[in-house]
């Protein structure tokens, strides 16, 4: 398995790099294909101010990110977001 399971959210692993999903099977069995996103401090600053990141997955499908309501409600407090 990956370093950490995310508690709350079980398709969510925190890992140190990414996995060769031809020789791995973590962290979450095997698959197919693999990507990596890397998100930009523009990208983090919209996801403070309370918007999402839809990500395209391999032409395929969308994944959308936003952050924990309890985060965005605390940054709120402290002056980012809306």
């Amino acid at each position: 398995m990956s370093e950490r399971q995310a508690a709350s959210d079980p398709r969510i692993a925190i890992v140190d790099a990414p996995f060769d999903c031809d020789e791995s099977e973590h962290p979450f069995g095997k698959r197919w294909r693999q990507e990596t996103i890397t998100l930009t401090a523009a990208h983090v600053e919209a996801l403070r101010q309370g918007k999402l990141l839809a990500v395209d997955v391999q032409e395929e499908y969308v994944v959308y990110l936003k952050l924990d309501a309890a985060i965005e409600a605390n940054l709120g407090e402290i002056g980012y977001g809306g």
